[in-house]
């Protein structure tokens, strides 16, 4: 079975048991610490994806480093996943549940791509506009790609709207690649 597949059945499970109980806030915030960790330190991924190191000490290591920055809930779930020893998968888990979270509270992550920094009213424009399209709220993740030339890249979900000067040129390049000088029309 695939790390997302597992992921995506454990995230699942947390968010309906927290919903349930009206923690859906609390277990996002646990969630977030869990996968900065997770992505922070390698030597606590080497742990949770060691054969050799058993349950109980894993267990122990996870009590220790969370002990106070996490929930009942979370941490109790956290136990479950050991015990199942489905330990390798929490960093995936915790991003799905975020993934899960996003959806429900009607969020959109949106990638903006750019060849220089932008100000703070293009940034309020582009929110504006891909909240009305969206209907939902934008989390906006910028990066400066100096290979795009000029223009911008606008991603989330399936959708991608490329104004870069760098894809014009490409664009150009492939139609002038397909014109055959040799060829005369009449």
């Amino acid at each position: 079975m695939s790390h997302t597949l597992i992921a995506q059945r454990y995230a699942r499970a947390i968010f309906e048991l927290a919903l349930e109980m009206n923690l859906v806030e609390q277990v996002r915030n646990d969630m977030e610490t869990i996968l900065s960790v997770c992505e922070t330190s390698k030597d606590f991924d080497l742990m949770l994806r060691s054969p050799v190191i058993r349950a109980e000490k894993k267990q122990k290591v996870v009590k220790a480093i969370f002990g106070d920055k996490v929930g009942e809930l979370s941490m109790r779930y956290m136990g479950i996943i050991i015990r199942k020893k489905r330990e390798e998968y929490l960093r995936y888990i915790a991003g799905e549940f975020i993934s899960i979270y996003k959806k429900f509270k009607n969020i959109f992550t949106v990638h903006f791509q750019s060849a220089s920094a932008i100000t703070d009213e293009i940034r309020r424009k582009v929110v504006e506009l891909l909240e009305k399209q969206t209907g939902g709220s934008i989390e906006l993740v910028e990066e400066v790609k100096k290979e795009l030339v000029g223009g911008f890249v606008l991603s989330y979900d399936d959708y991608k709207y490329d104004a870069s000067i760098a894809y014009q040129l490409r664009r150009l390049r492939k139609g002038a690649a397909e014109i055959n000088l040799y060829i005369r029309g009449i």
